[in-house]
């Protein structure tokens, strides 16, 4: 017996090793979930027209333009200018945003079953923020409101002609 008690000790303990392997795969699972559920939850949020998230909540639309690429809108193309319907000719190349974008294939085409048209996605192009928003020059900050003139003309006069 003293042989087996041996063994079983050098071993690692039986079933106290086997628990103790359960017990350390269980804790790593659990924080693994809990890391994905941290990671998918500070995932942004799509935003709607209205500048809100699914939830209604406002987003600052400005930290979602840094994040990511906004599609503006669309162009209508065409695999090859022959094979498109005449009223899809017309419209081939032409930008049309998101909002007023005509349905595909157009209702008059005469073959809406064999319609190659298809439209290409435009990203906005803009790296950074648009300035125009953060008007810098404010009204009247670029004009002194105590003018330094001494309202003397120091220009040497030329002609006879007054120009004032």
């Amino acid at each position: 017996m003293g042989l087996l008690r041996d063994r079983y000790e050098v071993t690692g303990g039986g079933d106290m090793g086997v628990s103790t392997a359960l017990i350390i795969i269980f804790i790593a699972i659990v924080a693994g979930l809990l890391g994905l559920w941290a990671y998918r939850r500070s995932a942004a949020r799509p935003v709607l027209q209205n500048g809100s998230n699914e939830s209604g909540h406002p987003v600052d639309v400005k930290t979602k333009a840094r994040g990511q690429v906004e599609q503006w809108g669309v162009r209508i193309s065409a695999p090859a200018k022959e094979k498109a319907c005449p009223k899809a000719r017309e419209m081939l190349g032409k930008e049309f945003p998101i909002g007023e974008k005509p349905q595909l294939p157009l209702p008059d085409c005469p073959y809406p079953h064999q319609c190659a048209c298809y439209y290409v996605k435009l990203f906005d192009r803009r790296k950074a923020e648009r300035r125009s928003g953060e008007e810098r020059r404010q009204a009247g900050q670029r004009y002194e409101s105590n003018s330094r003139r001494s309202g003397k003309d120091r220009r040497q006069k030329k002609s006879n002609i007054d120009w004032s």
